[in-house]
């Protein structure tokens, strides 16, 4: 063979290798998620404003940079608990969006696994207060919960003892029972009549009953729907709740007749969560799709789409907005925002309900 061949030989081994590894690298180039191509998962998710934001902003994005395919199915809190139970010995659902009362739920009966928290980065910008029980749950997004009011009607209630006030005989719209907010009411009741802070308050409900039935005379109606905030908003009540902020503050932003007030007692916080699904199919696109969910990319238009405050650090807000949201940790604790101890109140809901059904409904 001739040093001419030889040469070509060389140079014929070297672009077969030089195209070979390009062969090689060009996944890597072009579909860095190549892994997730084809792949499904099922998620629960949340309706109303927050639901559409997913639908519209979050699943479409995710689904092109991943080549995957996202079904998601829209519920409350106890509606996807349920699915989560109906599906338990064979689960379809990897990720679900519940409240932060549904994480300790679905832990204590074995629905969920611990999140995956080496696969999800982003969760290093959460604060620590917003991951749940030691590590199984985190939130999304964090409504403040107190009273709405029609600021021609009133002025800003100071304490939830202005809602015995006399002035507001058959002009307050009180939250059903059938909304998680209803044992706020109880909460801050006992607070007032024991005057112990929500922290102990929780544990001393007994002493609300009695309070709670003077408060028969001044109760217009029981609401269940998320739009309560407009039956005031148009006079035919002076104030309402206890309701999250992510209800009203969007009405008020809209020029509604409507705002919000947060009583010297403190204001409840309404937490959205997300978890990771015991067993469920795709979890490493689960884990990629809740890291995602935690990106500042995702929580920002979120946080200002839905008017809940962000459970990450380092977001800034518009003044408008800014004044809305319970953001950031300074401001949640200036407001004194709580959340109940839930392993307690799960206990309990049921026999509070049907005391708060006894005065107000009987």
């Amino acid at each position: 063979m001739s040093d001419q061949d030889t040469g070509k030989q060389g140079v014929g081994r070297r672009s077969l290798l030089l195209g070979g590894a390009a062969a090689l690298a060009a996944p890597m180039i072009f579909r860095p998620n190549a892994w997730a191509q084809g792949k499904q998962i099922q998620v629960g998710i949340w309706g109303g404003p927050q639901g559409e934001f997913i639908r519209k902003n979050v699943l479409p994005a995710f689904e092109k940079d991943f080549g995957c395919k996202v079904l998601a199915e829209e519920g409350t809190t106890l509606g996807q608990i349920s699915r989560l139970r109906a599906t338990k010995d064979a689960p379809k659902y990897t990720v679900m969006f519940v409240d932060d009362l549904g994480v300790e739920i679905a832990k204590r009966e074995g629905l969920i696994d611990p999140l995956p928290r080496d696969k999800m980065p982003n969760i290093a910008k959460v604060f620590p207060r917003f991951i749940y029980e030691d590590g199984y749950g985190v939130a999304l997004a964090v409504s403040t919960a107190g009273l709405f009011f029609n600021p021609t009607a009133t002025k800003p209630l100071t304490s939830y003892a202005d809602l015995w006030d006399p002035r507001f005989k058959k002009r307050v719209s009180l939250v059903s029972t059938k909304n998680t907010p209803s044992v706020f009411v109880v909460i801050a009741t006992a607070a007032l009549v024991t005057g112990r802070p929500y922290q102990e308050a929780q544990y001393l409900a007994d002493a609300a009953w009695p309070k709670l039935q003077e408060l028969k005379p001044n109760i217009l109606n029981l609401y269940e729907s998320n739009n309560a905030a407009v039956f005031v908003a148009q006079g035919e009540g002076d104030v309402g709740g206890i309701e999250y902020s992510k209800y009203v503050s969007p009405y008020t932003l809209q020029g509604a007749n409507i705002d919000m007030c947060y009583p010297k007692e403190g204001a409840f916080a309404g937490v959205n969560c997300q978890v990771m699904v015991k067993g469920g199919p795709n979890q490493d696109l689960g884990a990629e799709f809740m890291n995602r969910m935690l990106s500042p990319a995702v929580q920002q238009p979120l946080a200002e789409f839905a008017i809940a405050a962000p459970p990450i650090e380092g977001l800034t807000f518009k003044p408008e907005i800014a004044k809305l949201l319970a953001y950031p940790l300074n401001k949640m604790d200036d407001m004194k925002l709580f959340s109940p101890d839930w392993a307690h109140v799960n206990k309990v809901r049921a026999s509070w309900i049907e005391k708060l059904n006894g005065i107000f409904v009987a």
